[in-house]
């Protein structure tokens, strides 16, 4: 084969010289940032679906107050027990 130089075999000459790293780079940089995405988001469901235990007893005693179970003071004092 004339003109066959090893290594050009799969040049395709230099129009994508300094793009070809620079799609590479925001290629990982999204696939990153999806991960960290669905990494949050499964985080955030969880803390949500759990959440604290003072959180649902300061939810409990704010229904009681809009119930009328207890007074707005009696609410207050609990309130500084959670």
């Amino acid at each position: 084969m004339p003109g066959f130089v090893p290594g050009q075999m799969f040049d395709h000459g230099d129009h994508m010289a300094g793009w070809g790293w620079g799609w590479g780079l925001l290629m990982l940089l999204l696939v990153v940032a999806v991960i960290g995405l669905v990494v949050w988001l499964i985080i955030r469901t969880t803390q949500r679906a759990g959440g604290h235990p003072r959180d649902r007893a300061r939810e409990i005693l704010a229904e009681r107050l809009a119930r009328g179970e207890i007074t707005p003071d009696e609410y207050r004092e609990l309130s500084k027990h959670l």
